[in-house]
């Protein structure tokens, strides 16, 4: 599955530039080429040493709306 800068955004609690740099970050931390505009859900996963299914949980929980 690939990200997109709102996935990342809605992972790390970020700004939109925020988001970008931590893209930029996860390609040269696992060597990807940088002229591919998105990382995969994997890519995210071993970047940060979680597994795949924890970094949806994270991104679900906080896309979720907040019930009052």
């Amino acid at each position: 599955m690939e990200l997109t800068n709102k996935d990342i955004q809605a992972f790390y609690g970020c700004c939109k530039s925020t988001a970008v740099a931590r893209i930029r970050e996860i390609k040269n931390g696992l060597k990807l080429p940088s002229d591919k505009k998105r990382i995969l859900m994997i890519h995210l996963a071993k970047y940060e040493g979680l597994t795949v299914d924890e970094c949806k949980q994270v991104i679900k929980l906080m896309t979720t709306p907040k019930r009052a």
